[in-house]
């Protein structure tokens, strides 16, 4: 498909992550959330992280690793339990569980601490972590514990897979 692809989160077992392009039929619908949001936003209803795939194409797109921290950023949000109307606090707070999402991986980082300060106002340190210290399960911010794709199965053995959703009706 030209006009979207999906894929399951690589930080979040049982969240689907779709990146949505111009081509597809629902752009215009989400684009207006991607205004109001940024690159990407959560869609409850549908267990889905919706991507701007439009930022990824041209001169200036954006790379792999940018589409890897928008991923890590949204899911912070759905960790921390963010669900109130934006505010600054909820986006620091989803950049530092990004970067511990990253970490944990052992994926760059480098965009979210280059970029840090012009979206915070404030300069990128480890020291910030602190800040989400027990809202951010501890079971996250340790290499050690977690199999994902073993999780991955379990959940999927255990709810069965989850279709892949091409057609979407938003309410704003």
């Amino acid at each position: 498909m030209d006009d979207m692809f999906a894929y399951n989160s690589q930080f979040l077992p049982g969240t689907q992550i779709t990146v949505v392009f111009k081509e597809n039929p629902n752009y215009s619908q989400l684009n207006e959330f991607f205004n109001d949001y940024g690159y990407g936003f959560y869609a409850p209803e549908f267990k889905t992280i919706f991507i701007d795939g439009e930022v990824f194409l041209g001169e200036d797109g954006l790379t792999m690793d940018d589409l890897r921290f928008i991923e890590a950023h949204e899911i912070s949000h759905l960790i921390l339990k963010h669900d109130g109307p934006r505010s600054e606090n909820d986006e620091l707070e989803a950049d530092l569980g990004a970067y511990i999402l990253l970490k944990n991986k052992n994926l760059p980082t480098d965009r979210l601490i280059d970029q840090f300060e012009y979206r915070h106002g404030i300069e990128f340190s480890e020291d910030l972590i602190n800040k989400i210290g027990d809202k951010f399960p501890h079971t996250l911010r340790e290499n050690s514990i977690i199999n994902w794709e073993l999780h991955q199965q379990l959940m999927e053995k255990k709810y069965g897979k989850r279709k892949i959703e091409t057609e979407f009706k938003f309410k704003k």
